[in-house]
């Protein structure tokens, strides 16, 4: 059985990064900003050099030049930017961890005990279903980030329904908020989600279980390892442990936004990108074109609506939307949608625990419907592909 789980998980991992590599054969080098961090690392600095003239998002401190992203992605890269240094083609490693999410997802899902053919169904929503598909072949900074948030909470739910061993569950989680800060608060999502994967109790009681809190605080100590890593280097660049550079990064653009960088009156126009922006249309063929600012979730990936047939009688689906609401809570007030983009890249960030819930919600389904669902997904995904080819966003 385990031999057939690897070769199963192996096949996935291949089969969606070669379809991927195939989307967009010539895989295209640019916009690689983690790769110069790497190579700067590696040459014993923290600040960046070498990098192309046209690259925008840096940041300068003390007459140097910084990165304002999270390590993590860096941290992946270190080993191939020593061996090709800073020619290294970053969008490869955006294709293989696109795979290997897609393999993490069937894992995660075999080992919630879902259907094999749900969970094969899943899988190929997660790849081919939703803008990951997108994001893969484009790979750069701003969606290597993302894929780097996926990678390592798909670890850490793994560890959740497997063993449940806090301080790894926490270590991994960590990585993902160093790949991208916002998902730092989810963090109360997890954590609940290890506690009632231990506790012995029943109801609100299962929160104070001796076992489960045993539990929670190696969580914490996980979690305070990355963490460290993220403090260590921001007090290194700029003499502030909580000084990221990414407010100072968002400097430019903010002379066009009325309420500056965090502010709730951003949510109407992040809800209208997520649920109701729509298709331009064309007078040549396909006839539809996406705006640059993104498409809705509706149009893209209407397949993750079944999230919300998911049993709500279940702790792990009420926990897993609660784990949802708390990563669009740090997003929705954000000063940016997530432009240049196909459908609401931000999604991404809460795809993991949104993929369980689609998968629970599709149990029982009408099977043509469901069917309907995941292939109008594929094609929209398909399009945007194929958009994103056209236009070489």
């Amino acid at each position: 059985m385990l031999q057939h789980t690897r070769r199963v998980a192996a096949s996935v991992l291949f089969g969606v990064t070669l379809l991927y590599y195939a989307s967009n054969s010539s895989v295209p080098d640019n916009f690689k900003h983690h790769v110069y961090v790497a190579d700067a690392w590696l040459h014993g600095r923290l600040w960046v050099a070498g990098y192309p003239e046209h690259y925008h998002d840096w940041i300068t401190f003390a007459g140097k030049t910084h990165s304002p992203f999270g390590p993590t992605p860096a941290m992946l890269l270190v080993p191939f930017v020593w061996w090709w240094g800073t020619t290294f083609n970053m969008k490869v490693i955006s294709l293989v961890v696109g795979g290997a999410n897609a393999m993490l997802c069937w894992l995660l899902l075999t080992r919630l005990k879902v259907q094999p053919r749900y969970a094969a169904l899943g899988t190929l929503v997660f790849a081919f279903g939703t803008v990951n598909w997108f994001s893969a072949i484009v790979g750069t900074t701003w969606f290597l980030a993302h894929f780097c948030v996926e990678l390592f909470l798909l670890l850490a739910l793994l560890e959740v329904f497997g063993r449940g061993r806090g301080i790894l569950v926490g270590l991994l989680a960590g990585f993902a908020v160093l790949a991208r800060l916002n998902v730092l608060t989810a963090l109360a999502g997890i954590l609940l989600l290890l506690i009632d994967r231990h506790a012995a109790r029943t109801g609100l009681r299962r929160f104070a279980d001796a076992r489960a809190l045993r539990h929670a605080l190696l969580f914490g100590v996980g979690v305070a390892i990355p963490l460290s890593i993220e403090l260590a280097l921001n007090y290194a660049r700029f003499g502030n442990p909580f000084e990221t550079g990414y407010a100072i990064a968002a400097q430019p653009y903010l002379a066009t936004r009325s309420y500056g960088w965090y502010d709730w009156r951003y949510l109407p126009r992040h809800l209208h990108v997520l649920f109701f922006a729509g298709w331009q249309y064309t007078e040549g063929a396909p006839f539809l074109k996406p705006s640059p600012e993104g498409l809705s979730v509706i149009f893209t990936s209407p397949v993750l609506l079944y999230a919300f047939a998911a049993p709500w009688r279940d702790s792990r689906v009420r926990l897993l939307w609660l784990t949802v609401t708390l990563t669009l809570g740090a997003l929705f007030p954000y000063f940016f949608q997530g432009e240049v983009q196909f459908g609401y890249r931000y999604l991404l960030d809460a795809l993991p625990y949104l993929i369980i819930l689609c998968v629970m919600g599709m149990v029982g389904r009408p099977r043509r419907t469901l069917l309907l669902v995941v292939t109008l997904s594929m094609l929209s995904n398909a399009l945007g592909v194929y958009w994103e080819k056209k236009f070489g966003w």
